[in-house]
């Protein structure tokens, strides 16, 4: 029977990061896997709260967009509200099985930090839309929005009950789900709210988007190092499973990609963007998916040696950090506490954004 207290005096430096023994006391003094101690203390480096950003330009740019811009605007909102509520019962569901004490604090930050990207899409509605409980309703209603969730969804839900498989291949299957969403699912979405504000519209809305991309970054970051550990320590027991699931890790990561294209065909159904298309983000995500299968040791399979889009989405993440300092530049419409909420280029390039 499982407990959430093991008295027993565990070596938890010889236990494996998933279905060892049950964890004891939250000690930090000695680790098997450091990186997850590191990547937890940047984590809460970055804490931050929508509300350390106004949105009174916002509220006038929402009223002044076409209704191209709108769609697109609403459709990515919905997404991005769907995916974070999903993501962070999911990463609960994981941590249930974590058997490694430093594992254990980062993704219970993780989660954490879910709940307030989750939290900023209502600080957006609320500011911005006549009536925020409707648009949330519409969600629900939504065919395409809730088709991509529950495509999703599958992956995380077999950890929900015991189907009688394997244990391993169910976790393995969570995290790489959670790996291709994190690092992958939201940046469609992402690069037209990086768009926009580029455009100097929804400026505020950009940066709250920016904030939660360079957390989903650091996220993709765990699950990199899970996988990575599965593969290199024989002790975790997981090098079964990685080899057993290689062509899987590509078949997942083409549908990804074919799913992102669909979405991106979907947004621009209503009219196109001057400066973005369609194809243009369809490019974007397969060089994107390249490199995030070299950072796992996976090939590249996407004839994409180039982002399509870096110039303008390099140049918006460069302009648009927000400095506390007097001599320093700050985006009229920004308005930013002491936290760490500057963003730059350089926070995205471990990476690959």
């Amino acid at each position: 029977m499982k407990t959430v207290l093991n008295t027993k005096n565990i070596d938890t430096t010889k236990e494996p990061m998933f279905l060892g023994e049950d964890l004891s006391l939250q000690r930090y003094d000695r680790f098997k896997y450091p990186k997850f101690f590191e990547l937890w203390r940047k984590q809460e480096e970055f804490h931050w709260l929508p509300e350390e950003v106004s949105l009174t330009k916002d509220r006038n740019d929402y009223e002044n967009l076409t209704d191209t811009e709108r769609f697109i605007f609403n459709s990515n909102l919905k997404w991005q509200t769907m995916t974070d509520s999903m993501l962070s019962r999911s990463i609960h569901n994981i941590k249930n099985y974590v058997s490694n004490p430093e594992l254990e604090i980062c993704m219970t930050s993780w989660a954490r930090f879910e709940t307030i990207h989750s939290y900023s899409y209502t600080y957006v509605l609320q500011n911005i839309a006549k009536d925020a409980t409707q648009f949330f309703d519409s969600i629900l209603e939504d065919k395409e929005i809730v088709k991509r969730a529950n495509e999703i969804s599958s992956a995380y839900n077999t950890l929900l009950g015991d189907d009688g498989g394997c244990m391993k291949q169910r976790i393995f299957n969570s995290v790489l789900s959670t790996q291709i969403t994190e690092g992958l699912a939201f940046y469609t979405s992402f690069a037209c709210s990086f768009f926009f504000g580029y455009k100097g519209k929804m400026e505020g809305t950009s940066k709250i988007v920016g904030l939660i991309a360079r957390d989903e970054n650091l996220h993709t970051a765990i699950t990199q190092n899970i996988m990575k550990n599965w593969r290199d320590n024989p002790d975790e027991g997981f090098q079964d499973i990685v080899k057993d699931n290689e062509q899987k890790v590509y078949d997942m990561y083409r549908l990804a990609v074919a799913n992102e294209k669909k979405w991106a065909e979907y947004l621009f159904s209503k009219g196109s963007l001057l400066g973005l298309n369609a194809d243009m983000l369809g490019g974007y995500i397969e060089w994107l998916a390249n490199n995030r299968l070299k950072s796992l040791g996976y090939d590249k399979i996407f004839d994409a040696p180039t982002n399509p889009i870096g110039g303008w989405l390099n140049s918006f993440t460069d302009s648009s950090k927000v400095q506390v300092a007097p001599q320093e530049t700050e985006i009229s419409s920004y308005k930013i506490g002491a936290r760490d909420t500057e963003i730059d280029s350089s926070d995205f390039d471990e990476f690959e954004l």
